[in-house]
């Protein structure tokens, strides 16, 4: 209506003034006041057009952004690949989707009780996602996985993600239930779906709590969000409550929490106006580990405080990924404080539509002897850079060969005798979504 109200005023003021120039005009016996007026009213038509354009501009460039925002959402980055099965019926709109991967690694120096070079059964990870009405989503994601023991091996299923939102607005969503935790961008980009990923190994910083991470990467609990237009780009802010940390780093406390001291995160995200594809995250948890009553050295509670950097730039050609982590853990059994550092930088350059060459540079840098990584050995140093090529053969199946080298330390036996010493990885994999 504001709109219609600018073009009506223009018109009208146009009109009246036209009539009283030509009346002055004749009055004066003469033109040239009245080319003036005429003049005049063209150039405010056109200025008044030209904001009107404006505002259209930035609405119908506001409209698209909300849309975008919620298609991926909605449809997280696998939509429109391989089946895409969807069904809808009535309000109802779902979409199923199923990935998979295999593959083989030569490793030196080897896995305990393992050869150098074996062949691996990956996951298959089961993803569901639906949209009921305008405002409600719920997602589900069960992987069965195959997990490397040390005198065998064991598969099963595992409920990753299972949560429902409400979106009231841009501004507000409210996620409920099992989650990713938004602490590491890796997490929140490729989850579990394996083709999702460019490379077949994931960074030392983004590992999972069962495969050696030192970041908790699932939540269950509560999750606000929001996002919003200002001058310097498309800003969006989180706020989790959740369930915190086990007695152990490699625990997950999806069922239950064994205190009542909650996990909270908050972060802060901009897509900087400036900087098509560039995407930059801040985050900070605080959280309290309980007590290990097995663990003398555990008798006490952890208190435990991260801070995180992310940034992401996705261009016609390059693609860039990097995290910068830092953890405090605060130990009360012992009085000491401990401080942990982890980062990577990992860069994809797309040749043509099938290949993609990536090099990643990354490690961890821990406070030895912390007492809440040190029984699974991850309070011990590593560094290494990953190199490889993804070939995408088919548009949902991929093929992937890298070679991963570095430094670590390691425990000798059972002692706290700390050698280092050099390692390589060889890996092949086949992965696929349909």
């Amino acid at each position: 209506m504001t709109r219609l109200w600018l073009i009506a005023l223009a018109l009208g003021a146009g009109f009246a003034g036209a009539v009283h120039a030509d009346e002055d005009a004749a009055a004066a016996q003469g033109g040239a006041a009245h080319e003036r007026r005429i003049g005049q009213l063209e150039k405010e038509n056109r200025e008044l057009r030209d904001r009107l354009e404006r505002v259209e501009q930035r609405d119908t460039d506001d409209q698209r952004t909300m849309i975008a925002e919620a298609v991926q959402d909605y449809e997280e980055q696998s939509a429109g690949v391989g089946l895409n099965m969807l069904v809808r019926r009535n309000d109802i709109t779902a979409m199923f989707q199923i990935f998979g991967h295999v593959g083989a690694v030569y490793s030196n120096p080897e896995k305990t009780n393992r050869s150098n070079t074996f062949f691996f059964n990956g996951s298959v990870d089961f993803f569901m996602s639906a949209k009921i009405g305008d405002h409600f989503q719920v997602l589900s994601e069960t992987v069965f996985q195959s997990g490397v023991g040390i005198d065998s091996d064991s598969s099963g299923f595992d409920q990753e993600r299972l949560w429902g939102a409400w979106r009231f607005s841009d501004a507000v969503q409210v996620k409920f239930g099992l989650e990713h935790s938004p602490i590491s961008l890796w997490n929140r980009v490729f989850h579990h779906g394996a083709w999702l990923e460019l490379t077949i190994s994931r960074p030392f910083l983004a590992r999972f709590e069962a495969g050696g991470g030192i970041l908790p990467m699932h939540n269950a609990g509560i999750e606000i969000t929001g996002s919003f237009p200002t001058a310097a780009g498309r800003a969006s802010y989180f706020v989790v409550v959740s369930n915190g940390r086990g007695p152990g780093a490699a625990d997950v406390q999806e069922f239950s929490d064994r205190n009542d001291h909650k996990a909270v995160t908050l972060g802060l995200a901009l897509e900087p106006a400036r900087v098509e594809g560039l995407k930059i995250w801040l985050f900070w948890r605080v959280d309290e580990a309980p007590p290990d009553t097995d663990d003398p050295a555990r008798a006490r509670p952890v208190r435990i405080h991260m801070f995180s950097f992310q940034l992401q730039y996705e261009g016609e050609k390059f693609e860039v990924l990097s995290e910068v982590l830092h953890i405090s853990n605060d130990d009360r059994t012992g009085g000491t404080t401990f401080e942990h550092w982890a980062a990577y930088v990992q860069v994809g350059y797309l040749l043509n539509d099938r290949w993609t060459p990536f090099l990643r540079v990354g490690g961890r840098w821990m406070d030895r002897g912390d007492p809440y990584y040190a029984p699974l050995n991850r309070d011990l140093d590593i560094f290494g850079v990953v190199l490889g090529v993804r070939f995408d053969f088919l548009d949902n199946v991929a093929m992937k060969l890298e070679i991963g080298a570095g430094e670590q330390e390691r425990r000798r036996g059972g002692s706290s005798t700390i050698d280092e010493g050099g390692y390589i990885v060889i890996s092949y994999q086949l992965s696929w979504i349909f």
